[in-house]
């Protein structure tokens, strides 16, 4: 029997999705420093709530609009000497409120212009460390 014609197969059909699973890469649940930049501001800190390959959950206190072009730097491997710079779109943005917002006011969505190459195993020892901190 061939997969597409087997009842068991776990697979969603694309269509039957939410926006946020079809997000394209896997994304990596974590929580490490950013720094966020739009053209004519300094940068900004921000916290990586997710990321993967084509994009990155924010958490931020900058106001940003949906189509904004941002320049983000990630600490990936938590040196801070050590750092990945990514340009990329503002594709949603979500307001935090109390009691979840603490010293960020928003959660922004980021589509990169072009994929992170070469970082999933420096993403993924970071969620696995961070698991194993809490």
């Amino acid at each position: 029997m061939s997969a597409p014609d087997r009842d068991d197969d776990p697979t969603p059909a694309p269509d039957s999705l939410t926006p946020s699973e079809r997000r394209l890469g896997l994304r990596h649940l974590s929580c490490f420093p950013a720094h966020l930049e739009r053209d004519g501001d300094g940068a900004r800190a921000a916290m990586i709530h997710d990321l993967s390959v084509s994009g990155a959950l924010l958490l931020v206190r900058s106001t940003l609009t949906v189509g904004d072009a941002v320049r983000l730097r990630l600490f990936i491997t938590g040196d801070t000497n050590e750092s990945r710079e990514v340009v990329g779109r503002v594709v949603r943005i979500e307001k935090l409120g109390d009691p979840f917002a603490g010293p960020w006011s928003s959660r922004v969505a980021v589509h990169f212009d072009e994929e992170l190459t070469g970082v999933d195993r420096e993403i993924a020892a970071l969620a696995k460390r961070q698991a194993e901190a809490v």
